[in-house]
């Protein structure tokens, strides 16, 4: 339901997404003439390389957000967004620890003071560890767009939780480590939603610097049965749509990213352990055959690298 509050409000954003009612027999059979609280998403991106997405939930009486992008330019346009609804902001939403989805915060925090923030365990425990580093670092690279702080999460959101947000029932869902070392989704049975965070992208090229390829496969494959046929899937990078290609989009992704690296690790005598720089461009070239115009999740010209090493890292164990 696309309401005319909500399409007003977007105004700054890519998207107003339609959201369908997961038809009734898929629903176990609730009860007779009941209906689902009606609900509207918008999605901010900033496109290009770097996009990364927040998300506004805006039922009847309430809206949330969802992750808080990464400069304070862009938790501006979140916080206008949200405020465009003309909707009480519930609740401020964490998917993970990732500075793209986390170094906003204070800002939105900021403007919603009376807003929870809600965050896994993992997301809150990272924070609390190396916000004090954290900073110093986002300001090197972003410079005066970078935050000052990143408020510590107020509630912990613990694994099967049922959470009423935006008037609609979101379980929690805790998985990782796979793209970050703790992903925290959010899915809604009744509109056949699954805020699915970093979890899989929807043709990007993602961040593999965590070195955990091989336990993101893992999950990839655990939650396919039980994801792949949700109809909008929320994710952190690229447009929103069914959850099944996107998820095999990114498994074939990292699957075909280890292979590559694998064939050009060098022996294992070599003192420097390494991909050489021919080595480099044959994957660079594979990469741009197989997979052309992704773009990153992160603008850095050192991305493909960065993820060769931390690969090849892993691999070698």
């Amino acid at each position: 339901m696309i309401t005319r509050r909500l399409a007003l409000g977007a105004a700054g954003a890519l998207a107003v997404l339609p959201v369908r009612p997961r038809p009734a027999a898929a629903q176990g059979a609730p009860q007779a003439g009941a209906r689902p609280a009606p609900l509207d998403i918008a999605k901010f991106d900033r496109p290009g390389e770097g996009s990364v997405n927040s998300f506004i939930l805006a039922g009847e009486r309430s809206c949330v957000i969802l992750d808080c992008q990464r400069t304070r330019v862009e938790a501006r346009h979140v916080v206008s967004l949200a405020r465009g609804t003309g909707l009480p902001v519930e609740a401020i939403f964490l998917s993970h620890e990732h500075p793209d989805h986390i170094a906003g915060l204070e800002t939105v925090a900021a403007a919603f003071p009376d807003a929870p923030i809600l965050a896994g365990a993992t997301t809150r425990d990272w924070i609390a560890a190396n916000r004090a580093q954290l900073i110093p670092f986002l300001k090197s690279v972003l410079g005066p767009a970078a935050p000052d702080s990143v408020p510590l999460p107020t509630r912990v959101v613990r694994p099967g939780e049922v959470l009423t947000l935006a008037d609609s029932e979101w379980r929690v869902d805790q998985i990782g480590p796979c793209e970050a070392g703790g992903m925290t989704l959010l899915h809604n049975e009744r509109h056949d939603t699954l805020f699915a965070a970093d979890l899989f992208d929807n043709r990007f090229t993602p961040w593999l610097v965590d070195g955990t390829t091989g336990a993101w496969i893992a999950e990839i494959e655990r939650n396919l049965p039980r994801y792949g046929d949700v109809g909008t899937a929320l994710v952190g990078h690229g447009a929103a749509g069914p959850a099944r290609p996107m998820m095999q989009d990114t498994l074939g992704y990292l699957r075909f990213f280890r292979e590559a690296v694998r064939r050009e690790l060098p022996a294992p005598g070599n003192a420097s352990g390494a991909v050489p720089a021919e080595g480099r461009a044959r994957i660079r070239a594979a990469l741009a055959e197989r997979y052309p115009g992704y773009p990153q999740v992160v603008p850095l010209p050192t991305l493909l690298d960065m993820n060769v090493d931390a690969v090849a890292r892993e691999l070698r164990g």
